[in-house]
């Protein structure tokens, strides 16, 4: 007898759209949060791991951090739409919201081109973004 497909179904504890009408005040939520190197790890983590998603105490053990600490970067990343979470019994599963990473891309994008974002959305593998370089300020030298 043929098993039934397990299908995946997420209860989003708070569903923030991130789209390309986005709010200017939306996308700053979604950049900050990624702004902090440990939830842009975190982020990154939570994509790799696409479909299935990771519950809170994994993740814990992974990033090598207490709980609460990870408790409040996950929050920080859901507030800005980039992350979701399920309650499973006594434990959340988290999972990456792809969609807000693309409505945020798009919202960034939205002007690109003219107007015609399509076109930077999709750039061809060999061909650069643009030839322009950017300066950044040294790393501060001891001076002798």
């Amino acid at each position: 007898m043929a098993q039934p497909q397990r299908v995946l179904d997420f209860d989003y504890f708070e569903r923030r759209s991130l789209s390309p009408s986005m709010s200017i005040d939306h996308a700053l939520d979604a950049l900050a949060a990624l702004s902090n190197g440990a939830r842009l790890v975190i982020f990154r983590t939570l994509v790799n791991h696409e479909p299935e998603g990771l519950t809170a105490g994994v993740l814990t053990d992974m990033m090598g951090m207490r709980h609460n600490t990870l408790s409040n970067h996950l929050a920080v990343l859901s507030r800005g739409g980039l992350i979701c979470g399920t309650r499973e019994g006594r434990f959340v599963r988290y999972r990456a919201c792809l969609e807000g990473m693309h409505g945020l891309l798009g919202f960034l994008l939205d002007d690109c081109c003219g107007g015609r974002s399509e076109l930077c959305l999709q750039p061809h593998p060999t061909d650069p973004a643009c030839d322009c370089v950017a300066e950044v300020p040294a790393p501060p030298r001891l001076l002798k």
